[in-house]
């Protein structure tokens, strides 16, 4: 009887929110106002002198809060503003924004404000010294450096700008639309079109503005482009074409065009049914719909347009004015990755014919100028490079070496790696490691890169570095968890920003006086911004300065072995007010690797994935990170055997009581707690968020989210099972949760939300039907209009976070008397 009363009772939390009267040990608004007070930083400014930073502040109910300070370290407000959408630094100490209701500029020395109300946007023309204010009438005026209205125009429907020295926009009068330039103090009409304009683009080069027409009579488009130095005019293509938009590719710095006359079909309303296919290899159909696409090339010198109808259905851009990029949609994989991988060929429009260059090839990389090309061959699992003119091909014999670079003058491609910088020289191909970079991982930042074709799963670019000037290097020891900055340059290192344990999430640098700006912090120190400037370090500004608890807070980083010998890291984190002569509960929270964590601030917040290590440090917990290795056993025994490895590793902490320990996980750490449950006996209680609990169920069924299958995030994906299902059922079957359900023995509770997309909420389901079957004790919470995760620091995130309070404090700190879990946990309780 107590079973089905149970069932009645958790069915109701599908439908409905668990009345906050059930939550008796927390008050709600205090909790709120506390954590309310707490914030972010992010969008870090510099003006170009070095004077002023800007920011925002992001607060539980405010996102839009912008702050101005001083760079000299007084850690004093000049200014902050409300509701900031858009904003400039200016010369002469000034900063304009825009907000809701209007802009404003602002001296942020004398303080002097003036407004512009009802303006939509705000946009510059440094080399002028000007700035504009486009309102929602339609007037647009431009101001010099002295606030001095220079000119004025009404009418004003577009405006783009390269935030340099070229303004344009477009202009209605008398139902008629033309194209105006600012020269100097006035703007100028270049181009008056005859039909409508969809869109004004100025391209890379700056040489060029592109022109979207529309057809009147037929929606159709036709592109034309203005030349930005002599004002000539050019229509591209044969007339209009039908399409739903047009996509346009500068090639060669302005020598030719490439366009992409895109159209997606609606799909048929009449009744019919879907209809899938056992061996189709273009799933793709049903994430994405019909594409047709019609093709033209544009050559400036000559001013003649050519259609391309290459062999396969798609082309891209590959910054050659004779080659193009061809492939078809097709899988050629079978799904059993979760990138796509596509045969590539190469396109001659001059002999209009393809050429297969790459096979099985997810993610491509084209040198400026389209000479080069390389791309990862998945099933090799080794970059492949291919020399466009004379076809020749290298097979890079590096398998630790990611996310290739060229320079742009073509003489090198620079590999990012997890164990250093590398150098490959195109000519002698003769790949070595840059010095000082060894056992950093490394990544370039400076780097120019354009996507030339990032739907289909694809992952096509263009990404280059300039020859000519210094790279700025990020660098990660992963052994000490330490990141620094540098700059390299003529085969030499300077340092930019030492070597930090500080989590660094923002850098700026004024590549001219080489001081560098830094957003950081670490678990005893809210974000800050730091300036960096000829080997001396200044705080400028220090966010959440009221919370002084974190100061003195304890942390340790572990280093141990799992029982393979592999060596992992835990992160465990001491109750705050940690009194030695006490002992505590503790709480392991899992997800893959996580050490990285120990360089964050525990910022208190309503987590979407209920876990926040900043509460429970609060109300007296140690709370403690494992990492997650994955090995030929399977997720589950992996995720075992690290668990408790960790838990060994800490049995010298005699404050930690080891008869009150909790684990819980989302997603998939979720997936590994509720295996975990059902296999340890370490444990007083379990709490698993959208977890996976039936590994075969899963590998056979169908994103909701990608709309592919999901057996790939077990072959080559997240559970890393290396083999199919077919090959090693045992395997499959021996790792889910669901198939030792019956030996759980200890409480759970288990949450999920009912329009979660990645792992649906029939898993946690599952799970709970075989507890209820099995007389286990366990509580199911679903919350109605939630995803994979619940919104963040919404109604149903306070709820959970609170329950999972309330769940530890109920097992692991023996407070009882809460109803809710009162209802499963005593006899005479339903």
């Amino acid at each position: 009887m107590k079973a089905i009363n149970l069932k009645l009772f958790l069915s109701a939390g599908i439908i409905f929110m668990f009345s906050n009267s059930l939550l008796g040990q927390y008050n709600i608004d205090s909790i709120k106002q506390r954590y309310g007070k707490f914030y972010t930083i992010a969008n870090l400014k510099v003006d170009d002198e070095n004077r002023w930073i800007s920011f925002t502040k992001i607060y539980k109910k405010n996102t839009d809060t912008t702050v101005i300070t001083k760079t000299d370290g007084q850690h004093h407000h000049t200014a902050a503003f409300v509701g900031v959408s858009n904003s400039f630094f200016l010369e002469n100490n000034r900063f304009l924004w825009l907000g809701k209701s209007g802009a404003q500029l602002v001296n942020l020395r004398s303080g002097q404000k003036r407004d512009y109300k009802e303006a939509r946007t705000i946009e510059i023309v440094p080399s002028l010294g000007y700035y504009g204010i486009l309102y929602k009438n339609g007037l647009l005026q431009m101001f010099d450096c002295k606030n001095k209205l220079i000119t004025a125009v009404n009418g004003v429907t577009q405006l783009v700008s390269n935030r340099n020295n070229q303004l344009y926009i477009v202009v209605k009068q008398n139902n008629v639309l033309s194209v105006w330039s600012l020269q100097s103090k006035e703007f100028k009409k270049i181009y008056t079109s005859e039909q409508g304009i969809k869109k004004i683009m100025i391209v890379p080069s700056h040489k060029y503005l592109a022109v979207t027409e529309q057809e009147k009579s037929s929606n159709g488009f036709q592109l034309v482009l203005l030349d930005t130095n002599s004002l000539k005019v050019s229509r591209v293509g044969n007339g209009f074409i039908k399409s739903d938009y047009i996509e346009v590719r500068e090639i060669n710095n302005g020598r030719t065009f490439f366009l992409d006359f895109n159209s997606r079909p609606k799909p048929d309303t009449a009744f019919q049914p879907e209809i899938k296919y056992g061996t189709d290899t273009d799933l793709w159909l049903y994430r994405m719909g019909e594409q047709h696409h019609e093709y033209w090339v544009y050559d400036v010198k000559s001013g003649e347009s050519q259609k391309v109808d290459p062999d396969l259905r798609f082309m891209a851009a590959m910054d050659h004015d004779r080659y193009f990029l061809s492939f078809d949609r097709k899988e050629r994989n079978a799904y059993i990755s979760s990138v796509s991988w596509f045969d590539i060929y190469i396109y001659d429009r001059f002999v209009k014919a393809s050429k297969k260059i790459l096979t099985q090839t997810s993610n491509l990389v084209v040198s400026r100028g389209g000479e080069f090309i390389i791309g990862f061959n998945e099933e090799k699992k080794r970059w492949i490079l291919h020399y466009t003119l004379s076809s020749k091909e290298m097979i890079i014999e590096n398998a630790g070496i990611q996310r290739p670079v060229f320079s742009d003058d073509n003489r090198y491609v620079f590999f990012e790696g997890s164990s250093g910088l590398y150098q490959l020289d195109l000519h002698t191909q003769n790949l070595e490691q840059i010095a000082l970079t060894e056992n950093k991982k490394v990544a370039l930042l400076n780097v120019k890169e354009e996507m030339i074709y990032g739907t289909l799963g694809a992952d096509f670019r263009i990404r280059s570095i300039n020859a000519k000037k210094p790279v700025i290097l990020e660098l990660y020891d992963q052994n000490n968890n330490e990141t620094s900055y540098a700059q390299w340059f003529q085969d030499k290192i300077k340092v930019l920003l030492p070597a930090t344990k500080n989590r660094v999430s923002d850098f700026k640098i004024n590549p001219q006086s080489l001081t560098v700006f830094s957003l950081e912090e670490s678990f005893n120190s809210p974000q800050a911004i730091y300036l960096y400037h000829n080997g001396h370090k200044k705080k400028v500004y220090q966010s959440n300065r009221f919370d002084h608890q974190i100061i003195t807070a304890r942390q340790e980083v572990l280093s141990y072995k799992n029982s393979l010998g592999v060596s992992i890291k835990g992160v465990l984190y001491y109750p705050l007010n940690f009194d030695a002569r006490k002992k505590y509960p503790l709480v392991l929270s899992i997800y893959e690797v996580q050490n990285k964590s120990a360089s964050l601030y525990p910022y208190p917040f309503f987590s979407g994935i209920g876990v926040n290590i900043r509460s429970l440090i609060d109300n007296g917990y140690f709370v403690f990170l494992p990492d997650v290795v994955l090995d030929s056993r399977g997720p589950g025994f992996s995720a075992l055997d690290c668990v408790h490895s960790g838990l060994d590793a800490l049995k010298k902490y005699t404050n930690i009581d080891g008869s009150r320990i909790g684990l819980m996980g989302h997603s998939f750490g979720g997936f590994g707690t509720s295996f975990i449950a059902s296999r340890s006996s370490r444990f007083a209680a379990y709490i698993s968020g959208a977890p996976v609990t039936d590994l075969v169920k899963f590998y056979f069924s169908f994103s909701q989210e990608r709309k592919l299958p999901n057996y790939p995030r077990f072959e080559n994906g997240q559970f890393d099972m290396k083999v199919p299902f077919s090959e090693n059922k045992m395997l499959y079957y021996n790792n889910s949760p669901i198939t030792n359900v019956e030996k759980v023995n200890k409480p759970i509770l288990l949450w999920t939300g009912l329009k979660d997309g990645n792992v649906p909420y029939t898993h946690t389901e599952e799970l709970y039907t075989g507890l209820l079957r099995n007389k286990k004790r366990a509580v199911a919470l679903y919350y109605k209009d939630q995803d994979h995760d619940l919104a963040k620091n919404s109604a149903e995130s306070i709820d959970l976070h609170l329950r999972i309070l309330e769940w530890w404090n109920y097992f692991l700190q023996d407070k009882k008397n809460i109803p809710w879990i009162d209802k499963e946990m005593k006899k005479d309780a339903l």
